[in-house]
This record gives C-alpha cells, sequence and structure tokens, in this order.
C-alpha cells in the first residue's frame, strides 16, 4: 500500500452506532468501552469486523454504484452476521466523502475477507475488545 493510502485509512474515524449513540474507533486506539461491551456479550465473538462497500479500491465511485454495494454489503450482514451495527467512515480533512458500512460480530475472518474482496475494498478494519483497531489489507 502506498503510504498515503495507509495514512488515510490510519487518519479516518471509523464511527459506530449503537443505542443512539456513536463511538469513534481509531486506528492503533483502544476500543471504545461501549463497543467493547457490545462485543463482550456475544459469548462467542473474539472480534468484529469494520467494512464499507463504498468507493472500491479505494477510487471514489458514482452515488448510485456505492449505494447498490451498499445494499449487498447490508443484505449480506442481514443474513451471515449473528449481530451488526451500522458504521460510517469519515475523512477528519473532509477531503473524502462519509462511506456508510458495518461492524460486523460472529463471523469468521475468512467470510468477512471475502465479502469485502468481492467488493473490491483495499482494506477492512479489526476490533476486538482487549486490543488496539488494526487494519487489515486485502490487496498488496
Amino acid at each position: 500500500m502506498s503510504d498515503d493510502l495507509s495514512a488515510a485509512f490510519e487518519a479516518t474515524h471509523y464511527r459506530v452506532f449503537l443505542d443512539g449513540h456513536s463511538h469513534v474507533i481509531r486506528i492503533g486506539s483502544a476500543c471504545p468501552p461501549a463497543v467493547a461491551e457490545w462485543l463482550s456479550q456475544r459469548a462467542l465473538v473474539r472480534c468484529a469486523w469494520l467494512i464499507t462497500a463504498y468507493n472500491p479500491n479505494a477510487r471514489k465511485a458514482k452515488p448510485a454504484e456505492n449505494r447498490a454495494r451498499d445494499g449487498l454489503l447490508r443484505d449480506w450482514a442481514q443474513r451471515r452476521a449473528p449481530a451488526w451495527l451500522d458504521t460510517v467512515n469519515q475523512d477528519p480533512t473532509g477531503q473524502w466523502p462519509d462511506e456508510p458500512g458495518v461492524l460486523v460480530a460472529g463471523v469468521e475472518e475468512h467470510e468477512v475477507r471475502a465479502m469485502a474482496c468481492r467488493l473490491e475494498q483495499a482494506a477492512m478494519v479489526q476490533i476486538t475488545a482487549n486490543e488496539p483497531a488494526a487494519l487489515v489489507w486485502l490487496r498488496g
């Protein structure tokens, strides 16, 4: 990954919506307590995965394409994830549009990775209750 792309992903605010509140997750930072509690309530869940369908290959897509991809992602989350939350990825500089997505729990990494690759995403975010959030690159 290019240094610019890596820096952009690391600077992004990954906002998770839970119980009428939003919680910001940052790469390299601890999981917010409310999100960690949500994860711990799912007894067999070691981690959750945050993915978006927007802007494949880190390139801005047309709004209609993004909405269609988002529909595929949400349909998949409803069918496959025992638990999931709405999210939005936000560029703190405002140079990149918001990217809605989902935080899915109870789905194996290989399945989430396959979905993210199907949606042509460059990366996804691993969220654990006891470790810093981490980027998982999907392409070289």
